[in-house]
């Protein structure tokens, strides 16, 4: 509660000050800032970001202090290595079009339709895709 009361009051002495130098768009803002640690004191937002930040501060703590937990970071950045190599091999590796077993080449494609058919299987068959 004091910290909200504290930035509230500073937040109004910035507003009136503004004001008093005619600058009642900033002085407006400098009020509204000044609500917002009271709204947030009084939903109890306030404690949940005590509670938030005493969480992380613990956390960072025991991440500082703790062998474990750095074995899990090397661990999960050994995981990300792995999957970015594969992906990496994967992407250089040239796609080969599947052919059927035992045949030399590959069958005949059926008659097209109209002319604009036989140009997209024309395309189709010269990328390797059909």
């Amino acid at each position: 509660m004091p910290w909200a009361l504290l930035l509230s009051a500073v937040a109004a002495a910035l507003g009136v000050r503004a004001a008093r130098r005619r600058r009642f768009g900033t002085a407006l803002r400098w009020a509204g800032w000044a609500l917002v640690p009271p709204a947030l004191l009084l939903t109890g937002t306030l404690r949940l970001v005590g509670r938030i930040g005493a969480a992380v501060l613990a956390w960072s703590a025991s991440l500082a202090l703790n062998p474990v937990t750095w074995l899990g970071i090397a661990l999960g950045g050994t995981a990300v290595l792995l999957l970015a190599a594969a992906r990496l091999l994967e992407s250089r590796r040239p796609e080969r079009p599947a052919r059927p077993v035992g045949t030399g080449s590959s069958p005949a494609p059926p008659p097209a339709v109209d002319d604009d058919l036989a140009e997209i299987e024309e395309l189709l068959r010269r990328r390797g895709i059909r």
